[in-house]
């Protein structure tokens, strides 16, 4: 499965040259040959090697199948299996043999597939029913289900709609879809289409999740059909409270008016019910879900005898999340447990339905993410895991043999591990071996797993094993030889270095420097800054991402490149992130300004030549850095948020509060310090500053109001670069390579001699 480079691409970049105290940096220089630039970074095949996406294991534990890009075309996705006992692999569909035309999204699906963060065409998504015989992909806009025995897929629906969120049954009778927000099924031993919910319009719609819940949340799905295949429950959403925001697409080809219901900070958001559908027959009931409608509807589950639903309802602070058993054939609930938080709480799950009734939990009371054990009524919960490190996800249940495999941490937050625990806590065993991010995907049985792990030196392997560790086949080897694709680019590699910085209080930070590896003794070079900065994401760990491409690529171009994780990073504890509770704006400047001062006092950093560079929160957080402190010459803000009256509620609220909350002016407060604009005039060094056109996350109006203030304001250091049809996340590669070089310009430009 090793994808081979067939030719070096031909560009050119911008290149240290000179060897002297102080390093020039010159935008005449040429590509040295081993040189990464902004092309090669993103070349197809990735510089990463081969990969296998979303590969899963068979339910019976003999193969594995995978989504694989064609040679010819790395984007365009097959369906293929691989045997586990004798690594043979065979492509099952061909996404492009199934359809006589090209694909044509609707616009629910593209923006289901940006808040998935789902790339690719063809098939990007499949799942298996629960006896291993079929599974069931969505193409086109229709469902299709590729059968084992047959060896071929059958197309189940042909309509002029599109269904999203499409799913097989666990039992292989039926498939479930959402077309025109309304949810429906079709049998398969008659093929007749049956239509479970009604109601929907342009405003109400069902079995669908709200854009704040899909995108702050986690929850992409609006439906939950129970094991025993009785009952079907499904949400309604009204978003007849949110304000239409117009939001102006600009394109190539045109420009779209998008009427969207964006819940801003401190607005209404959508309402929620929540229904149950009998399968067999008659009418659904409404689930009691409590007397408050301002609320999120986290998370639903299912026991594993289908008698019991259990609903997870987020308060609209999110200081409380309660767990209802609500009755399927009624609608009744009552309370099983209620967690709370001073600051905000983080909406995981890993709910695991237990064969005596009982279920695990993922909780994070005690500081760090654990598992619970629920059992009977009235029972106090028992806590499995301990410690002070975290449960990073709860892999596979083997009630069997009383044991629970996991992956987490217990050294150091810089890396990742599979784990197995037996139901009474003993017996904590570190599976997988290797420094660095290990993650894995377990076989429904347990079985055997999928196991992925990776360095900074190293990019993802992936193997399959038995569920004790021992390896079996190689899935994807992906060796760092002379055929891979990052093999010519080897010499100038640079593993970064590790260390720690203490904040104010004196809590340890994170942080990883990149070197150019040719520099003397004696030599000063120019410095950036890659930061995030938000919560809910560790930038610094020992493991392979395409990330490190970009800081590969300045530290080619003889930059010192340098990233830290500030309080309020994850998989650091609770207390970690809740630094940023209501001062998010202010303790990330203080705690990257710690890594400033560290990185300005380095014998080979040039102080007089700092630049910091981020994108969304990054960008967000450059521009604070620039504008509240005297660390940096230039900076490169990329999607930045400039006001957070302008996010969104979810996510917004839960790190600032509501804006309308009784205690208005320490709300107010809040988003003041927080927002870019009392800043602006400390924000006196050049900038540039990336937007896509198209944006609907942090929506181009972000920039737009910080240009207007700039021009208002008089000043000439902004520079700006948008990109039409672009959204967050950028898909077009031309915008990547003209993206990146815009950035490796702009810094050579600023911080060279």
């Amino acid at each position: 499965m090793r994808i081979l480079l067939t030719g070096l691409l031909a560009a050119t970049a911008l290149t240290a040259c000179n060897k002297r105290t102080e390093t020039p940096i010159s935008a005449t220089n040429t590509v040295k040959v081993g040189d990464l630039t902004p092309a090669i970074i993103n070349s197809d095949p990735s510089l990463s090697g081969s990969s296998l996406k979303k590969a899963r294991i068979s339910p019976d534990g003999k193969m594995v199948t995978v989504l694989q890009g064609r040679e010819d075309d790395f984007t365009q996705q097959d369906l293929w299996a691989y045997d586990l006992a004798t690594g043979k692999g065979k492509r099952l569909v061909s996404s492009t043999d199934l359809l006589g035309a090209p694909e044509v999204l609707s616009a629910e699906e593209k923006n289901r597939r940006e808040r998935m963060r789902e790339k690719g065409a063809g098939i990007v998504s499949y799942s298996w029913d629960s006896a291993g015989k079929q599974i069931l992909f969505p193409l086109g806009g229709d469902v299709f289900v590729y059968n084992l025995e047959s060896g071929k897929a059958v197309q189940v629906t042909n309509t002029d709609g599109f269904e999203t969120d499409a799913r097989i049954s666990g039992s292989g009778e039926f498939v479930s879809y959402v077309r025109d927000n309304d949810l429906y099924m079709t049998r398969f031993s008659n093929g007749r289409e049956r239509r479970l919910s009604f109601g929907a319009n342009d405003l109400v719609r069902n079995a669908t999740a709200s854009f704040v819940v899909q995108e702050e949340l986690a929850r992409s799905t609006g439906y939950w059909v129970s094991p025993t295949e009785m009952h079907i429950a499904y949400s309604q959403i009204d978003e007849s409270p949110i304000a239409v925001e117009h939001r102006i697409e600009y394109s190539a080809d045109g420009i779209e008016n998008v009427a969207q219901r964006y819940p801003f900070a401190g607005t209404d958001n959508a309402t929620v019910k929540l229904a149950i559908k009998p399968l067999l027959g008659g009418d659904a009931v409404w689930a009691d879900i409590g007397d408050d409608k301002d609320i999120y509807l986290a998370r639903v589950y299912w026991s594993k005898n289908g008698r019991h639903m259990y609903v997870a309802i987020l308060s609209r602070d999110q200081k409380s999340l309660k767990m209802l058993d609500v009755d399927p054939a009624t609608g009744t609930s009552r309370l099983v447990f209620e967690e709370t938080s001073k600051t905000w709480i983080n909406v995981r799950g890993d709910f695991k339905a237990l064969d005596d009734g009982g279920f695990l939990w993922s909780s994070e009371r005690s500081g760090f993410w654990h598992i619970y054990r629920y059992g009977q009524m009235g029972k106090p919960p028992v806590q499995i895991t301990k410690g002070e490190w975290p449960v990073s996800k709860v892999n596979c249940i083997d009630e069997a043999g009383q044991k629970i495999y996991f992956t987490g941490w217990q050294d150091t937050a810089l890396e990742q591990h599979i784990y197995s625990i037996g139901f009474n806590g003993d017996n904590l065993t570190q599976l997988s071996k290797g420094a660095g991010i290990h993650s894995a995907s377990f076989a429904t049985n347990c079985s055997a797993y999928i196991g992925t792990s990776s360095t900074k030196s190293s990019p993802p392997q992936t193997r399959a094993y038995k569920s004790d560790g021992t390896p079996l086949i190689w899935l994807n080897e992906n060796k760092l030889d002379s055929g891979h694709a990052y093999a010519p680019y080897l010499a100038s590699h640079v593993t970064p270095e590790f260390g720690q910085l203490a904040a104010a209080d004196g809590t340890m930070m994170d942080y990883m420097l990149y070197k150019p590896a040719d520099i003397k003794p004696g030599e000063k070079r120019p410095a950036v800054t890659i930061v995030y900065g938000g919560p809910g994401v560790q930038r610094v760990d020992k493991g392979w991402n395409s990330k490190i491409f970009l800081a590969q690529m300045l530290a080619d171009n003889g930059f010192v490149v340098f990233q830290m994780d500030n309080r309020g990073a994850t998989k650091r504890g609770k207390v970690f992130e809740d630094h940023l509770y209501r001062s998010m704006g202010k303790t990330e400047v203080i705690d990257q300004s710690v890594g400033a001062e560290f990185l300005k006092n380095l014998p080979y950093v040039d102080a007089e030549r700092m630049g910091v560079y981020g994108w969304s929160y990054g960008g967000y957080m450059t521009l604070h850095m620039l504008a509240q402190t005297d660390h940096y010459k230039a900076g490169v803000s990329g999607a930045p948020v400039t006001d957070w009256a302008l996010y969104d509620t979810a996510y917004t609220e839960r790190f600032l509060g509501d804006p309308r909350s009784d205690n208005i002016n320490y709300t107010k407060g809040a988003y003041e310090t927080a927002s870019v604009f009392p800043h602006l005039d400390g924000l006196t060094e050049p900038f540039l500053l990336i937007h896509g056109m198209a944006d609907d996350n942090v929506v181009f109006r972000h920039s737009i109001k910080l240009m207007a203030e700039m021009q208002k304001r008089g000043a000439q250091n902004m520079q700006v670069m948008t990109y039409p049809g672009e959204k967050h996340g950028f898909r077009t590669k031309a915008n990547k390579i003209h993206r990146d070089q815009q950035i490796l310009d702009f810094f050579v430009q600023q911080l060279g001699e």
